[in-house]
């Protein structure tokens, strides 16, 4: 599983914040009516809520926060980027195939998942939030974001040079 790259280079929290004991994914899944990734959900259980390399942040379902909040994000998200519908070339949730938002990045850029086939195979798309760029990734949440972190993988929506040793094993947590 892809998280094993992740955790190779950023250390998660001793004690993950807004992570219950026993979280209810099932829950979380029959509100949204569709499986989430098994890495998304390993990733919340690991790091809970927080800022990942200084710039990303993971939706978590059981935040507080209505802005970290993943059902309302979905909601908020999904509702501002329809109103650009016609500028990219996906559907957005609750449309399958369609976006889901499953994060987002300090430059007001937005991170989903295109909900096609299995959900453990859903790819990356980042789309930014200042005009219509969009850039799809054949591969997972924390592949993506282990590879991207790594240098392995360059999102052109992101500030050049994005992968710097800075970045690195930083996790903090909100």
């Amino acid at each position: 599983m892809a998280l094993s790259e992740l955790l190779k280079i950023v250390t998660p929290p001793d004690k993950p914040k807004e992570v219950p004991a026993k979280p209810n994914w099932a829950a979380v899944e029959k509100k949204l009516g569709l499986q989430l990734p098994d890495d998304y959900k390993l990733f919340v259980a690991k790091f809970g809520s927080g800022l990942l390399g200084s710039f990303v942040r993971v939706y978590n379902p059981f935040s507080k926060d209505e802005y970290l909040a993943l059902q309302k994000s979905v909601i908020s998200v999904c509702e501002i980027y329809q109103m650009l519908s016609d500028t990219f070339p996906y559907e957005f949730y609750p449309e399958t195939p369609g976006l889901l938002p499953w994060g987002n990045d300090d430059n007001g850029n937005s991170l989903f998942w295109l909900t096609r086939g299995a959900r453990n195979k859903w790819p990356v798309v980042v789309c930014s939030g200042r005009d219509n760029r969009y850039q799809l990734f054949e591969m997972g949440m924390t592949a993506f974001l282990a590879r991207t972190f790594t240098g392995e993988v360059k999102c052109k929506i992101w500030p050049k040079p994005f992968a710097v040793t800075s970045r690195r094993a930083k996790f903090e947590p909100y």
